[in-house]
């Protein structure tokens, strides 16, 4: 559910969304047949409003994820955590335009488990079975800075348009698990979507797109999704009235095609997606590439009437 939390892989998007705060975990289970890969995710964002420029704002947010890969052919067990606090300043163009700028510093800590024996290892005075080997370290943790820009245009008939830079790992962070230290490579990241009002009130498209370049590596993904409102709610207070359904069908290059289906209601916001494994890993798989579930939260800031205080 990458385009549902973009502040996950862009520092610059925090709390641009229409609500004041939110909420959003999800939950991913990978490889299934051939190991077994789980990654979780909690984030939360908080928009600040600039008190000398009204129409600009703060963004405040906290980014925490863990990944764990267990099983395969030595029963490795192999675990990633990740927490960041994204910050970033949104700037109102004018009426239509707006650019935020942010930076994200973090903490990036790894791990294995080595639930294995090495046969006929060298143990000074004859050969054994050992499970650790001399000069790899079982854990390191080392900090991790990201940047990125994103930038937003809402047209006169409502639609908006939506699109961002990020460059993560900037500081490359050690991987100090060996005398060797390997780096990160730097991750860049160029994403762009849409929520296009179509001439039927009830329908919106939703065009996404996203590109990965991870030193020599890269992916893209890119689709759409339908989103039909069942119930429409105010200009003011849409995020909390409007019901809606919607479905979509996306393409990782030379992957998977990736199935989805949500819905919200009453400011919370569920879905899921399937991933059908399409490359030549799908004998092995079964074609079942992934399978993942999120909630998010929207909420806005309760003001009274008389005093315009925040309650």
């Amino acid at each position: 559910m990458w385009y549902q939390s973009p502040m996950m892989y862009n520092a610059g998007s925090v709390a641009t969304g229409a609500e004041d705060f939110g909420f959003f975990t999800n939950f991913r289970m990978q490889w299934l047949p051939l190991t077994k890969m789980r990654t979780n995710v909690l984030n939360a964002n908080f928009k600040i409003p600039d008190g000398f420029m009204g129409s600009n704002n703060f963004g405040l947010g906290l980014n925490v994820m863990q990944d764990v890969t267990a099983g395969g052919v030595n029963n490795l067990s192999y675990t990633t955590n990740m927490i960041s606090i994204p910050i970033n300043y949104t700037l109102a163009l004018d009426n239509r335009n707006k650019l935020s700028v942010g930076v994200s510093p973090g903490f990036i800590q790894q791990s294995y488990t080595p639930n294995h024996t090495w046969e006929d290892q060298w143990q000074g005075s004859g050969f054994n079975g050992t499970s650790s080997e001399t000069g790899f370290n079982s854990s390191f943790s080392t900090i991790d800075i990201s940047t990125g820009l994103f930038y937003q245009h809402s047209m006169r008939n409502r639609t908006l348009l939506y699109g961002g830079v990020a460059l993560n790992h900037i500081n490359k962070p050690k991987l100090n698990f060996s005398f060797g230290s390997d780096r990160l490579y730097m991750q860049t990241v160029v994403h762009a979507g849409a929520n296009i009002v179509t001439r039927k009130r009830d329908l919106r498209v939703n065009p996404q797109l996203m590109y990965f370049q991870t030193g020599p590596g890269s992916n893209i993904v890119a689709g759409l999704s339908l989103e039909h409102i069942l119930k429409e709610g105010s200009s003011i207070t849409t995020i909390n009235k409007t019901v809606t359904v919607d479905y979509g069908f996306y393409y990782r290059h030379l992957d998977a095609l990736i199935t989805t289906f949500g819905f919200k209601f009453k400011g919370f916001r569920m879905g899921i997606a399937f991933d059908a494994n399409l490359s030549s890993l799908n004998q092995a798989t079964n074609s079942i590439g992934a399978i993942e579930i999120y909630l998010k939260t929207l909420h806005l800031y309760k003001k009274s009437n008389k005093r315009g205080k925040i309650k």
